[in-house]
């Protein structure tokens, strides 16, 4: 039978112990936190109480803006195709009145939207390869007790089973992507409804659609709790025995089926370690934030070099003083983010390498397990 109790002692032991680890829990918190941790934009507005300073875009005499009028349509495609005329409409006269302030802002957009690509990719990257470091090193320490460095670690991160861990998660994650399939057909059911002007296809599309929706995200979610308990252990056989991708999730299957009862009874502690450790998380975020306004300070020296690199390139072209600016602050930001909030990242990755170790520790377990089963049967 699975010991938890020791599993879950010996790695908070290893958590405390193996502090090269905390690197590597650092980046997965940054990895897979990264795609909770954005911030909302804000922009400020001249009241006109100041005199003195001058707006700096100049509006033509007797332009008032775009005009957005109410809908002239009865019908819901009327409507539809009344708005998408005002909002081109709209554009339009922006491009016409405003030249290079609208050709500035689709550039700062594509620009957004390559940095938001480089960082996906980059932190796509560090999470795997943190993530195999994370279960070699933890595998290693509990067969040697030997502790290795950061530079030993992202050797054995930095290997053809991080490529390996992308897989076996993209493949675990095919039922969501066709959730999300489903999810847009209905929409595009119920708003082709809607543009028909039947009233009764529109209500038979809403009931049905619905109704699908709450069944496909019901059994969705069924099915990935168990992908993930399945891909958490394919993870290591990956890794630690050097199987194949297919092959890690078909051992991975039959090891889950062998020890279900223990395994469940696992799952189920974790969903009480996590939720601890959730209220423990909350209470901490104050200091943390409180630390972070110390760190802000590192984050503003590591930030201030690519800002001004990037002010300096955009301020090349003729564009209005403010946009270099704002092509500086979308770069800079994300050096900014993660230097200040290294705080709030370092805790969250204890719970990140406190969740990987007891997974490891647990494949080890059943592994054992599974050896000395068929031993005992043979000696009786």
């Amino acid at each position: 039978m699975l010991d938890i109790t020791k599993i879950l002692k010996r790695s908070w032991h290893i958590l405390w112990n193996y502090r090269t680890l905390w690197i590597f829990g650092f980046i997965l918190a940054l990895a897979v936190g990264g795609n909770n941790f954005g911030n909302n934009s804000h922009y400020t507005v001249n009241d006109g109480n100041n005199n003195n300073q001058q707006p700096s875009i100049q509006v033509p005499d007797g332009w008032e803006g775009p005009r957005w009028e109410g809908p002239r349509g009865n019908t819901p495609s009327e409507i539809l195709n009344d708005a998408f005329r005002q909002f081109n409409e709209g554009i339009r006269q922006l491009r016409a009145e405003y030249p290079v302030e609208f050709r500035m802002g689709i550039a700062a957009v594509i620009t957004l939207f390559v940095v938001i690509l480089i960082l996906g990719i980059l932190t796509a990257i560090l999470r795997y390869v943190a993530e195999t470091a994370t279960i070699r090193m933890v595998d290693e320490y509990e067969q040697t007790e030997a502790k290795v460095g950061f530079r030993q670690g992202w050797k054995y991160g930095w290997s053809p089973a991080s490529w390996k861990l992308f897989l076996i998660n993209f493949i675990v994650h095919i039922p969501a992507l066709i959730l999300f399939v489903i999810l847009g057909l209905v929409a595009w059911w119920i708003i082709s409804a809607a543009l028909s002007g039947v009233a009764s296809a529109l209500i038979n599309s809403l009931v049905a659609g619905i109704g699908l929706s709450f069944l496909s995200i019901f059994i969705t979610v069924i099915l990935m709790v168990v992908l993930y308990l399945l891909r958490d252990f394919a993870w290591r056989m990956a890794v630690l025995e050097g199987t194949g991708v297919m092959e890690s999730l078909q051992l991975a299957t039959s090891l889950v089926k062998r020890n279900w009862k223990s395994i469940g009874l696992m799952w189920l502690v974790m969903i009480g370690v996590k939720i601890v450790w959730a209220i423990a998380f909350f209470i901490l975020v104050f200091p943390l934030l409180i630390a972070s306004i110390l760190t802000a300070v590192g984050g503003i020296l590591v930030a201030i070099v690519p800002t001004l690199l990037t002010a300096g390139v955009a301020g090349l072209f003729s564009v209005p003083d403010y946009w270099p600016w704002i092509f500086a602050a979308i770069v800079g930001l994300p050096f900014f983010f993660v230097v200040t909030f290294s705080p709030i990242f370092l805790v969250g990755g204890w719970g990140q390498t406190y969740q990987s170790s007891v997974w490891t520790l647990t494949y080890r377990e059943l592994k054992a397990l599974d050896v000395i089963a068929p031993s005992m049967t043979e000696s009786k």
